[in-house]
């Protein structure tokens, strides 16, 4: 029988900012020797129950390694990375960091290539899972979970309509069929209020990155430079714009943040929302209960997981990664203590330790042995949707350090305020599609 894991409102914290910190019992020598061994671990509030698992996990293995101590600290989402990158800038790393890959961090050299390093077999994790966690081919990480972005929608009104919401997971849809199928949620719900055919959080730039990856722009950055410069996303500002001005979307959507979006799809004034997580399910099921204990007032609404719409004759592409544990070393670490890291790398990203997040979290899982032994709360057919999706998650873009940071600051300095500009109104698609190629052109960011 599979293990299954029951959490209270888990997704949310993939969300909000939470602060813990503690550590396990201090052993005497970093470096090894004829001492107990330290092995520092930095992390994060996982999921809701995750300092309590890592607890056990860890007593598990000192008891199976008593010459090796693990201590721990689990940072906050808000400030973690921060600290953690002081920590790094200063030669002073923790052994084992949960995050993800990124080139940034082979730049210090303190990053520890894993491929001759590893006891396990790899080929028990999913590929993709594990491409997260290389940079430039080479292995630094073993991933904890799989994230997937998704849309979602309100089982009821789907059905209502007629909407064969099975054949659509199972099949993916084009920006056409969306469409058509969107327009049909544009009304007045049965409180009286607007019903949107479609909701989306305005305040970032994912619409428009979710929009452009299934329209053959897969990257905005690549190695000849910003691909965002032609008709693909010009197509992609076009659409929504269209949906805007047509109401499927609300007008005011440049305001609407993820509160804002979840609001709306509680109270049933969105026939189909993004962006969605697949923990959507049982954290709405979760709201049904507390409505239903009469701990809040509200309507009951189940969640179905669906996937971003391709533009016509374009791949259809789900956005996703991994993050996991990476392996760092410090000046003077000895090989021995390097090698008793692995051992717990190894440990923190198991098949017992990956079931366990995965199932709280909802999400695919990246391991066999903790996919035969561990349980996703979410339904069959959202389950079977997600697993399709997970295999339609990219490769991470290759492309080198110093192009990674070119497309980091072209996102924040052109795309978010350009994107943001055309949600309210104060620009065109082709005014935007120009900036875009302007700035593209610019020494800054150039290759």
């Amino acid at each position: 029988m599979k293990k299954s894991l029951l959490y209270t409102a888990a997704a949310s914290v993939l969300l909000v900012p939470l602060a813990a910190c503690n550590s396990a019992e201090t052993g005497n020598d970093g470096n090894g020797g004829n001492s107990t061994d330290t092995v520092t671990v930095w992390t994060y509030p996982v999921h809701e129950e995750y300092e309590s698992e890592l607890k056990e996990s860890i007593a598990e293995f000192e008891d199976a390694n008593p010459d090796i101590k693990i201590e721990y600290e689990i940072l906050s989402w808000a400030e973690g990375e921060q600290k953690f990158d002081i920590a790094l800038n200063t030669g002073s790393p923790p052994d084992l960091y949960f995050g993800k890959a990124l080139g940034k961090y082979k730049e210090t050299q303190l990053l520890v290539e894993l491929d001759d390093k590893l006891n396990i077999d790899l080929a028990d994790y999913d590929d993709v899972a594990l491409d997260h966690m290389r940079i430039e081919g080479s292995l630094y990480g073993l991933p904890l979970y799989q994230y997937l972005h998704v849309w979602g929608g309100n089982k009821a009104l789907l059905e209502e309509y007629g909407i064969d919401y099975e054949k659509i997971q199972n099949e993916g849809w084009t920006w056409d069929e969306f469409y058509e199928l969107a327009n049909i949620g544009e009304q007045t719900n049965d409180n009286g209020d607007r019903q949107y055919g479609f909701v989306f959080q305005g305040v970032d730039e994912e619409l428009l990155d979710h929009l452009a990856r299934n329209n053959g722009l897969p990257y905005r950055m690549t190695e000849d430079g910003i691909a965002w410069t032609d008709e693909r996303i010009l197509e992609a500002m076009e659409f929504i714009i269209k949906l805007r001005e047509e109401g499927i979307m609300p007008n005011e959507t440049a305001a609407i943040d993820a509160a804002k979006r979840n609001e709306m799809f509680y109270n049933h004034q969105a026939l189909i929302y993004g962006r969605a997580i697949p923990y959507s399910e049982p954290s709405a099921e979760k709201r049904n209960e507390d409505i239903r204990n009469g701990d809040i007032d509200g309507e009951e609404i189940e969640f179905v997981l669906l996937p971003t719409p391709h533009n016509e004759g374009q791949e259809e592409v789900a956005r996703g990664g991994a993050e996991g544990y990476l392996l760092f070393t410090q000046k003077g670490a000895t090989e021995e203590h390097i090698g008793n890291s692995v051992k717990v790398l190894e440990h923190l990203a198991g098949a017992d330790a990956i079931g366990q997040a995965s199932s709280a979290l909802a999400l695919p899982i990246v391991h066999k042995q903790a996919a035969a032994d561990y349980d996703l709360p979410l339904s069959e057919l959202n389950e079977r949707a997600a697993q399709r999706l997970a295999g339609k998650v990219l490769p991470p873009n290759n492309i080198n350090s110093e192009l990674a940071a070119k497309d980091d600051m072209f996102n924040t300095q052109v795309v978010v305020p350009t994107f943001q500009a055309l949600m309210n109104g104060e620009t065109t698609p082709e005014q935007a599609l120009e900036k875009f190629k302007t700035e593209a052109e610019s020494a800054q960011f150039k290759p």
